[in-house]
């Protein structure tokens, strides 16, 4: 019988003007056990956040992840057993999802004997989640750019400065689906262009540790001013931040959970930025993270 233990890190995406394509892993993690059973059982045990969020049968993203790949070879083993210890938030746009399409992809793949390469699997997961540059950051961690050419994926990964990132996840309840439409269908050219200008200033920031450089570049005008409107007292949230030493601020993907990047004194800065949202009537938490370098880590055992 084969197992297979699958720790994968927690991404942010589109940081500032970079939306879509690029995405940086963060040192916070799920954890996913995949292991044969004797009988002929699909049985998947949830533990930690979002723990009965999904459902724990055929649409779990991990066993879509793995359906995937088992519809590439046409075979599948008879019964399996998926144990997840989950740290990462759902549903807050920090890659929880994209993750467990990953494990179940490379959970799947080494069940089967590893008959796919890493790229195969990449690709594999990256159609099955629809974030390529989630996935491909989580495998290899640190910053890394993903996009799909067709069926094609190219990636990737980038130098990326030693930092930590403080993370604000404030609690809304139906953010989700409340923004699911707030983005538009089409955007003004000159906003397209000050974001595209501002791409390679902020790679180099993030390569540099620059976060003077940061500051400046960080501005995002397609996603963020249309999502943060459904986060009460963001602009008073975002005064308190600056004032208190935030150097550069956005959205972590769609959000809610915000990446903040600042010099010194991370956890005071959090514990402020927390406050500022209890100003207003809103729930939060926080981490400080060190970026993850490692990406996933596999261990393997048992034969077929």
């Amino acid at each position: 019988m084969r197992k297979v233990k699958i720790r994968l890190p927690a991404t942010i995406t589109n940081p500032g003007p970079g939306v879509s394509g690029m995405a940086l892993a963060l040192s916070l993690y799920t954890t996913v056990e995949i292991f044969e059973r004797s009988d002929d059982k699909l049985v998947v045990e949830t533990s930690g956040e979002g723990a009965g969020h999904y459902s724990v049968g055929l649409r779990h993203p991990i066993v879509l992840g793995m359906i995937r790949l088992f519809q590439r070879l046409e075979r599948a083993p008879l019964g399996i057993q998926i144990n997840v210890d989950n740290r990462i938030p759902i549903t807050a746009g920090l890659g929880a999802e994209a993750a467990f399409f990953l494990a179940g992809a490379i959970g799947a793949n080494n069940l089967l004997g590893s008959p796919f390469t890493r790229t195969q699997v990449l690709e594999i997961a990256a159609r099955a989640a629809g974030s390529p540059e989630s996935v491909v950051a989580a495998i290899f961690g640190g910053l890394a750019t993903g996009v799909m050419n067709g069926d094609e994926l190219i990636h990737h990964p980038l130098k990326l400065a030693a930092m930590q990132i403080i993370i604000v996840l404030p609690e809304l309840e139906h953010y989700a689906e409340r923004t699911k439409a707030a983005m538009p269908e089409k955007v003004l050219l000159r906003d397209a262009l000050h974001n595209l200008s501002r791409i390679p200033l902020l790679i180099a920031a993030l390569q540099e540790g620059n976060l003077e450089l940061l500051r400046q570049v960080m501005d995002d005008r397609l996603r963020v001013p249309f999502l943060t409107s459904h986060i009460p007292g963001y602009d008073h949230v975002l005064e308190m931040a600056r004032r208190s030493g935030a150097q550069a601020i956005s959205l972590s993907g769609n959000g809610p959970a915000l990446m903040i990047f600042a010099k010194k004194d991370h956890d005071e800065l959090a514990q402020t930025i927390k406050t500022a949202f209890e100003n207003v009537g809103v729930k939060a938490r926080s981490w400080v993270l060190p970026v993850d370098t490692q990406g996933v880590v596999i261990s393997a055992s048992g034969s077929m």
